[in-house]
């Protein structure tokens, strides 16, 4: 019996002692929130001594600092990290090409793609020039491309550093295909020319290691294969691995949320439009403190990725411009102003050099949509207003009709809109008389007679 069991527990040993691996999810843009879960992920997988980390990725791209912190995590890890593009209709585009190959292992699951890794900006322009002209290097090249004999001249500093950015990036990008055996020549390709390929495409260029359409079948293929770290080689031996999925922390949640442009647009959007309206009709509140609410997660969210300061003024101006319209009445110049500016404002807002931020033109457009509508409803709404008689107050009683109360030659009591005043008139006046008023004079009101007169009531009416 004895012999039985030690049998079976050598048996089960290498499936018990098998130590765990790490799942991580890279879902939508690369920004500081997705960065730090993935870094503090493969952080703890190393402290917990992990077999593996598996990285499931399905990105539109994002920003370059925190593609490059992931990078640095991936390529210093000791604990191997498997990069799967996934699942079916997935993407690792932009700044998830960078990721995809800095892995241990690349793979892609079929229906998938990689590439176009070109830094772009939101007018569609590219960082300098695509081409296999343009070298790639550091500054020194960038800055040889503008003025030498034969070059077309720089148009100016902008483009110089656009320039700088994107040979920067390219020298990057063959770095990391360098170290992980991967072919250079196409990720030089998907830098300068935003190329982009299929999974099938990736793995005949040695872009990947291998297909697998789900996690477990890419755990199955990879049972034995060598695999480098930082430490060296690592035979993975994954049959039997307990697969933990690690999820993102609430503040990194909060993070990658507010690192969204588009999700950041629409706060400033709104957040502004309920200010506006605010103003316009104080007392309403919860407009108010709506558009407050969300100009401060808009300026958290700003504190976290780059912005373009003359896209924000343009922003505001637009805000100005729409005032006017409502206090001037510039039959619409001022509004339509104001939509131009908000609509350039959006569009320029994250455009800086450098960082592939992306907003979605048709949230641009829903955006200025929504707040022009707005702006015209009330501006339209106050300019009734403004025109419409005042009916509450010393002014309303103006023009308000009114009986004698009491009184005779010169003055007396009279009742309007159901109260008692004092009033002055000329001639004289019949209780019950109906009278209109003319003019008000502290608590006195200045009337007239309104109409023949009846006979005269009791005072008590």
């Amino acid at each position: 019996m004895v012999l039985l069991l030690l049998a079976l527990l050598s048996v089960l040993s290498p499936a018990l002692g098998a130590a765990p691996v790490y799942l991580l999810e890279l879902k939508g843009g690369v920004d500081p929130g997705s960065a730090d879960y993935i870094v503090a992920g493969i952080e703890q997988a190393q402290a917990d001594g992990a077999q593996a980390v598996v990285l499931s990725v399905d990105t539109p791209g994002g920003l370059l600092t925190s593609a490059r912190e992931i990078v640095q995590a991936e390529l210093t890890s000791s604990v191997p990290v498997i990069v799967w593009v996934g699942p079916a209709g997935s993407r690792a585009a932009s700044a998830g090409v960078f990721v995809t190959l800095a892995g241990s292992v690349a793979a892609m699951a079929p229906g998938t793609t990689i590439g176009a890794a070109h830094p772009v900006s939101l007018l569609g322009g590219g960082l300098g020039k695509a081409g296999p002209a343009s070298a790639p290097g550091g500054e020194e090249e960038g800055a040889a491309s503008g003025g030498e004999e034969g070059a077309a001249p720089a148009t100016g500093s902008v483009d110089v550093m656009k320039e700088k950015v994107l040979n920067d990036t390219v020298a990057w990008a063959r770095s990391i295909a360098e170290q992980r055996d991967r072919d250079p020549g196409w990720i030089e390709q998907s830098v300068r020319e935003s190329v982009s390929i299929t999974d099938r495409e990736a793995l005949e260029r040695g872009v990947v290691d291998l297909s697998a359409p789900d996690v477990a079948t890419l755990l199955e293929r990879l049972e034995g294969r060598v695999v480098p770290t930082s430490a060296g080689p690592v035979r993975l031996r994954l049959a039997g691995a307990e697969l933990v999925v690690l999820a993102p922390s609430m503040r990194q949640r909060v993070v990658h949320i507010l690192g969204d442009p588009n999700l950041l647009l629409l706060f400033i959007g709104l957040g502004l439009l309920g200010l506006y309206v605010e103003i316009n009709h104080p007392g309403l509140i919860v407009p108010g403190v709506a558009g407050a609410g969300l100009l401060v997660a808009a300026a958290v969210g700003m504190s976290l990725v780059p912005f373009n300061l003359g896209g924000l003024l343009l922003i505001l101006f637009a805000f100005g411009a729409f005032a006017l319209e409502l206090y001037v009445g510039a039959h619409g110049a001022f509004a339509a102003t104001g939509a131009l500016s908000l609509g350039l404002g959006a569009v320029l807002l994250f455009e800086v050099p450098g960082f592939d931020l992306r907003v979605d033109t048709g949230n641009v457009i829903a955006v200025c949509g929504t707040v022009l509508v707005a702006a015209l409803v009330l501006g339209v709404a106050v300019r009734r207003a403004m025109r419409r008689k005042v009916q509450t107050g010393a002014e309303g009683l103006v023009g308000a009709a009114g009986l004698v109360l009491r009184g005779g030659e010169g003055g007396g009591w009279v009742r309007v809109d159901g109260e008692e005043w004092r009033a002055r008139w000329s001639g004289g006046l019949a209780p019950g008389a109906p009278v209109r008023v003319t003019a008000l004079d502290g608590l006195t009101l200045e009337v007239s007679n309104n109409g023949p007169s009846p006979t005269a009531p009791s005072p008590s009416e």
